[in-house]
């Protein structure tokens, strides 16, 4: 008989490595999980992010050890995020993060959308070697174990004295895998057997030709990390002399600009 009281996990999930490792160790429990994307237009690998997420939740569905109630994916737009759950406080929080600790632009968006639907959600941030996140919660606020918690070894934080900024921006995540590093994770998914479900994880934003850039943060990432094995050959050239091949990408850009403003000249009357 299906266990219609399950507790329930909201998942941030885009099917990157952390967030797939953490749905394996949820898929494990007795709960409901909410997977959560939230898609940028402005993102080139969001469709590469969609079909890794479609691939693992079809083998997750193959194997008889999870046990979990996964719910269907729910999409949020980043531009309907920005403009309906506004939080001049959350938003300031995040800019001078970003300034201080170069925190990420999804981590407004996280703290904008989980304000407004009142609800606290799950984010796989890792231990790694320029936790820009960590950095961040070390000097601006506390992180601690959430209390009377119906999982283990989940992790929020709290503001530091009156320094608030942390906590503007974090405080509705939960952080289950914070003190584990990408090697941590994958040594625990090898022991369970999960390893052949995290190769079909996706990170790169900018794919070349459906292989990963290398040079954007994510491939930055795994390169630094112990993770470049999942980096073909050519991505990783691209990552050693990255200085000029992202001079080769703005150049492009450059002339992708130029010709599109020429040719709305040629085709408006009087190039007006």
């Amino acid at each position: 008989m299906e266990n219609t009281n399950r507790n329930k996990v909201l998942l941030l999930w885009s099917g990157g490595w952390d967030g797939t490792f953490r749905l394996l160790q949820l898929a494990r429990q007795d709960i409901q999980i909410q997977p959560i994307y939230l898609e940028h237009a402005g993102r080139g690998g969001r469709e590469n992010e969609k079909a890794a997420m479609k691939s693992i939740l079809e083998q997750i569905k193959k194997d008889k050890s999870f046990i979990a109630d996964i719910l269907d994916i729910v999409y949020y737009d980043v531009e309907w995020v920005l403009e309906n759950c506004r939080d001049r406080r959350i938003s300031e929080a995040y800019q001078y993060l970003h300034r201080e600790y170069h925190v990420g632009s999804q981590y407004e968006w996280f703290a904008l959308l989980c304000k407004k639907l009142g609800v606290q959600m799950e984010s796989a941030v890792v231990h790694q070697y320029h936790g820009k996140v960590e950095d961040a919660i070390d000097a601006e606020g506390v992180l601690v174990p959430v209390e009377n918690d119906f999982l283990e070894e989940r992790y929020r934080v709290l503001p530091q004295g009156e320094k608030q900024s942390a906590f503007l921006l974090f405080g509705d995540l939960i952080l289950p895998v914070i003190k584990l590093t990408k090697k941590d994770e994958e040594r625990i998914a090898r022991e369970n057997g999960w390893i052949d479900i995290m190769k079909l994880t996706w990170f790169c934003h900018t794919p070349i030709k459906g292989q990963p850039c290398g040079l954007c943060g994510p491939c930055d990432d795994a390169m630094n990390t112990g993770m470049e094995w999942r980096m073909p050959r050519q991505s990783q050239i691209r990552y050693r002399y990255r200085f000029f091949f992202r001079c080769i990408r703005k150049v492009k850009k450059m002339i992708h600009k130029i010709i599109s403003k020429l040719k709305k000249q040629t085709i408006m009357p009087g190039g007006k």
